[in-house]
């Protein structure tokens, strides 16, 4: 898929999906890290702690298409938290109403965790409303997986952070899908600095978005933005198809701060 804004690194069609599917099934690997500009390293054992809480999302959306994005396990009074991106949730107008279900430490189709499907999720006013990238966050509160466990009791979860200074050094988490990458594993950009903000964020109202060097492909999209090793700053949002070595994520500011408080509340 095409990752020129305001295309998002997301959306991963039913063709594309069972692509990666059997790329899957044939144990296929990713292209060595030398041949990608910028390239993620592959977690070798995403159930371990200190990587457990972030996961693959699979989605379907109300018009019947099947998609890929990730997420991360975010602590919350309710402790079933997810946060993805908000295009993950909604997108083109239409809710991921039919099925939305997070895996966490997923590796090779194995589900170290269980499954934990969500029963209510929720994005921004200004993603919702305008589909404005500089609010680019959703949200998943999810139920218990099959052995009767919340979320942050399976497999922990990272601290929520907002108004921070964007000056930061991110591990950029998430399960990329499209070529060179299979969606098969945990990938992770380390210690990415905040480079600057996207020309077309100054078009529009919010904060400004953050420019991290990270090349990643659809299905990222929600991997979580991680600093001082378990506080989540950040999701990966979008990307141009000239400029692949770059990925940008929406600024968590007051919006974001304001949907994880509503969040939380969600039994």
């Amino acid at each position: 898929m095409s990752l020129t804004r305001p295309i998002s690194l997301t959306l991963v069609l039913v063709a594309m999906l069972a692509l990666a599917i059997a790329a899957t099934a044939a144990g296929a690997a990713s292209l060595p890290l030398a041949q990608i500009s910028s390239a993620p390293e592959a977690i070798a054992e995403p159930a371990a702690s200190g990587y457990s809480q972030y996961g693959a999302v699979f989605g379907e959306s109300e018009d019947g298409q099947w998609f890929r994005c990730s997420g991360t396990s975010v602590d919350a009074p309710n402790r079933s938290l997810v946060v993805t991106a908000g295009h993950c949730v909604y997108d083109e107008g239409q809710w991921a109403a039919r099925k939305w279900v997070f895996v966490p430490g997923y590796r090779y189709g194995e589900r170290p965790f269980g499954t934990f499907v969500a029963h209510w999720i929720g994005t921004t006013p200004g993603w919702r409303r305008h589909e404005n990238f500089n609010y680019d966050v959703g949200m998943a509160v999810v139920s218990r997986n099959e052995r009767g466990q919340t979320l942050a009791g399976a497999v922990g979860a990272d601290e929520f952070a907002s108004g921070l200074s964007p000056k930061q050094d991110f591990d950029v988490y998430g399960y990329p899908v499209a070529h060179p990458f299979t969606g098969a594993t945990l990938q992770r950009c380390p210690r990415t600095a905040f480079e600057g903000h996207d020309f077309e964020s100054f078009d529009f109202p919010g904060p400004l978005d953050l420019a991290v060097e990270c090349d990643v492909t659809g299905g990222a999209s929600g991997g979580g933005w991680v600093i001082s090793g378990d506080r989540i700053d950040g999701v990966t949002s979008n990307g141009y198809d000239d400029d692949p070595t770059t990925t940008y994520g929406p600024y968590f500011g007051r919006a974001i701060a304001q949907l994880y408080a509503r969040a939380s509340r969600v039994k």
